[in-house]
């Protein structure tokens, strides 16, 4: 299945810790990828697509921990990472992001050109 394909949002480069609360356990993991509507996430758990979950990303600044839920959109075949399709991140936490990858917020959090 090509994920690339069924995006909105065009995604974000990122190397953030986090922890990701599933079936009341928590994990930590690794935030590889983040847009408005979801994020990628590098590690081997054991879940299911359709789950839902909280994620707390923790960014370079200390004082400003993302928090939001959502649902697991998808498992890597190999298990050894999923998408996450965010229920909504709030606007602090979108300028937290474009404050943390110095990125455009209209190009690093705009609709794809091609939808």
């Amino acid at each position: 299945m090509d994920f690339e394909n069924l995006r909105h949002f065009k995604r974000v480069q990122v190397d953030l810790g986090a922890e990701l609360m599933y079936k009341q356990k928590a994990f930590q993991v690794a935030v590889k990828d983040i847009s408005l509507g979801g994020s990628y996430i590098e590690s081997p758990l054991p879940v299911s697509q359709g789950e839902e979950i909280e994620l707390r990303i923790f960014l370079s600044n200390p004082e400003h921990v993302i928090e939001v839920s959502g649902r697991i959109a998808w498992v890597k075949p190999d298990r050894s990472g999923i998408g996450i399709e965010f229920g909504q991140l709030k606007p602090i936490d979108v300028w937290a992001v474009m404050r943390q990858t110095n990125s455009d917020p209209i190009e690093a959090f705009s609709l794809k050109k091609d939808r």
